[in-house]
């Protein structure tokens, strides 16, 4: 089971380090586009995350995909072979349990800058170009900016969307996303679209599960983060226990204890009845370890965070997503004021660390 993360996160260092600081324990693979970007095509680095990027020259890319530096479940490979531009990338995403890899493509929907160029937007000069065959596994994520019916009932006219239908149905490909959901909104005009569109092909139906967005993370923009799992097996996978890493210093032991005390009792009666002495150790563990569970939190294993991240940056953050919340259903000067201010709070703390 993988899991990936779609958003577009606009030139600002401080709010990708913030973004990274969240995906590392809720994704294995992040996708973006208009990430931050210095000279040479340098942007930023984590110690969680590898990052693939197009390799093209004297030109600023606009997609980014970022692999958790400890996934083991699969193997991620820059295609360049098949597209290897500033607007569009593509992986492939492999383990044991799939037949045939999985082509994801990233797409930043840019307009052309040449004035004489007919074919206006990334969709016609570069997706257009791409023909797959109908046994190929295909995932496209991007930021599409185009506008239709079939994933936003308000939209009666279509607008940039000729070339991404044929393509998508050329190939075959079916919407991701839940229809009418917005994923951006304009916190000057107060308006709400669906520009973050993403599309599977019939044949990995089974395998994308739970899109949805992520209204716990603060995006600092007005793009909304989201979440997709894509399935490599069909069998609920469990993460096992031994493994996992704990936080110590945030257990409740006042439960951990009580919990024990009070089935301790239960646990000598069943003990009573095994025989075997490895039986018994093994069964005492299961009991810990499922005490563990519940009164102590877990941690994802991953390379060392940012050591400079603090509690009081995980608070701000976590009113700002709230106050945001709060924005989109009342839609006042008020609540946007508010929004502000927080936001130039939260910008201050992780300045001054």
């Amino acid at each position: 089971m993988t899991k990936a993360l779609q958003t577009r996160w606009i030139f600002e260092f401080y709010s990708t380090i913030a973004h990274m600081k969240f995906a590392k324990n809720k994704t294995d693979i992040i996708i973006l586009q208009e990430s931050w970007m210095k000279d040479e095509n340098i942007t930023i680095s984590h110690s969680s995350f590898i990052c693939i990027k197009s390799n093209v020259q004297n030109t600023r890319v606009k997609v980014l995909i970022f692999v958790a530096k400890n996934a083991k479940k699969f193997t991620c490979t820059s295609r360049s072979d098949i597209v290897n531009s500033k607007d569009m990338q593509a992986i492939s995403i492999a383990n044991n349990k799939i037949q045939k890899e999985i082509l994801l493509f990233n797409i930043y929907n840019e307009k052309s800058k040449n004035a004489d160029d007919e074919q206006l937007y990334t969709i016609e000069w570069e997706l257009a170009k791409v023909m797959l065959n109908s046994e190929q596994k295909v995932i496209i994520v991007e930021d599409f900016n185009a506008h239709h019916s079939w994933w936003n009932a308000k939209i009666s006219n279509s607008i940039r969307t000729k070339a991404l239908i044929n393509w998508v149905n050329l190939h075959k490909c079916n919407l991701i996303n839940t229809s009418d959901i917005d994923t951006y909104h304009s916190y000057s005009s107060q308006l709400s679209s669906i520009l973050h569109l993403a599309f599977a092909s019939k044949n990995m139906r089974n395998h994308i599960k739970n899109w949805h967005i992520d209204e716990n993370v603060n995006t600092e923009f007005n793009h909304e983060v989201i979440l997709f799992t894509i399935v490599m097996k069909k069998v609920k996978l469990i993460e096992n226990s031994l493994n996992a890493s704990y936080n110590l210093q945030k257990a409740d032991w006042k439960d951990f204890d009580e919990h024990l005390q009070k089935t301790k009792d239960k646990m000598i009666v069943k003990m009573q009845k095994i025989t075997s002495l490895e039986a018994k150790v093994i069964y005492l563990t299961e009991c810990i370890k499922n005490t563990v569970i519940l009164f102590v939190f877990k941690q994802r294993i991953c390379a060392k965070s940012k050591l400079w991240w603090n509690n009081e940056l995980i608070e701000m953050r976590k009113t700002l997503s709230s106050k945001k919340r709060i924005w989109k259903r009342c839609r006042n000067d008020d609540a946007w004021a508010e929004i502000v201010q927080m936001r130039n709070s939260y910008h201050d703390a992780i300045k001054l660390i």
